[in-house]
């Protein structure tokens, strides 16, 4: 069994330490006997893949991995009491549940085999998916440890991404202007609060004054590292997402090369009606959906053709094989105009 403090040192995976250490102390606390069920909750592209395949890499031997794709239904629920591992990690459950009348079933049976089960749960969840449920059945008290893993500050997002090349690899140029934006950023704390089960991230405003003194007159000026700085915008569009960073990282390095001007953000003006902006909700808050899904959920009052063709021409969803998700690099400008329009719990 190992041990959480020597499976987190031994761990490749960067900026989740905290995280890692707890759910590994729930896997040891399952031996004995007492519930120990865990939730890993996090927003899309938020580093649920990275924690459970190192989960899996520490824990392979134990763990019986079920990953979902579609929505579930009560015969598609396996019979965890004939899975010989002591450990079920189900990825993906937002699946588990849709918002339509007896959108519940499935997931309350699913509980129930929690609950009365000898093995312990881990599972992974969209973070609007997960919220929506806590608000409406409570589903934080079957889980025991919940893990919302944090978004990223600048100099974790420099060192995930960095980690992939040797030293070297990769050119920068200062090629470009600073924006008036990056002069601050949103860095973001996990707390623990002594009257509260669960951890809160709490985002407040940093002055990056590394970037602000740059630009005083040259005799007054202080060098900032061209790289910090293209790592500080990629972090600030990104917003602290690992996946949304990576995948803008990608798209602007051509030849292991990358400059200032390269990274643009991307925006977008949104104005849905209620059928729009209910079925973009419903996208963003499961990993992908499948067209029959959608039309499941969406019933015979709204014109799911029309609707998910409206979303697609605007860029705010992306198709492959009947598949829809959210366009990666529009995520936070989405979940910001589905918050504005209280459309997320």
């Amino acid at each position: 069994m190992a041990d959480p403090d020597t499976a987190v040192k031994e761990s490749a995976v960067i900026g989740y330490d905290r995280e890692i250490k707890d759910i590994l102390g729930a896997i040891d606390r399952s031996g004995s006997g007492a519930p120990s069920h865990v939730a890993i909750v996090a927003e899309p592209m938020g580093g649920r893949t990275t924690i459970v395949n190192e989960i899996r890499r520490l824990y392979g031997y134990r763990v019986h991995y079920l990953s979902l794709d579609a929505v579930v239904t009560k015969k598609a629920i396996p019979d965890f009491a004939a899975v010989p591992q002591d450990i079920i990690l189900i990825d993906n459950c937002a699946f588990l549940s849709t918002r339509k009348i007896g959108g519940f079933d499935v997931l309350n049976e699913f509980l129930r085999t929690q609950i009365t089960s000898k093995k312990m749960f881990i599972t992974t969840w969209n973070i609007h998916a997960w919220q929506y449920l806590d608000a409406v059945m409570n589903i934080g008290a079957y889980f025991q440890t919940i893990v919302i893993l944090p978004k990223m500050d600048m100099p974790v997002t420099k060192q995930m991404i960095l980690s992939r090349y040797k030293p070297g690899d990769i050119r920068f140029i200062d090629e470009g202007t600073t924006e008036r934006s990056m002069f601050f950023s949103v860095i973001h704390r996990t707390v623990r609060l002594p009257f509260l089960a669960t951890d809160l991230t709490i985002p407040w405003i940093k002055l990056n004054f590394t970037v602000m003194f740059s630009k005083l007159p040259r005799k007054k000026r202080i060098q900032v590292s061209i790289e910090d700085v293209i790592f500080e915008k990629i972090n600030r569009i990104a917003d602290g997402n690992p996946g949304v960073a990576i995948l803008l990282w990608e798209n602007c390095l051509v030849d292991n090369t990358i400059s200032l001007s390269a990274i643009r953000e991307n925006t977008c003006a949104l104005s849905l009606d209620v059928n729009e902006s209910f079925i973009l909700s419903i996208i963003l808050s499961m990993k992908s959906v499948h067209y029959n899904d959608l039309s499941a959920i969406a019933g015979g009052e709204i014109n799911i053709d029309q609707v998910v063709y409206r979303l697609f021409q605007q860029g705010l969803v992306q198709e492959k094989d009947g598949y829809f998700k959210i366009s990666p690099l529009l995520l936070k400008c989405i979940t910001d105009y589905l918050r504005k329009t209280r459309r997320l719990w």
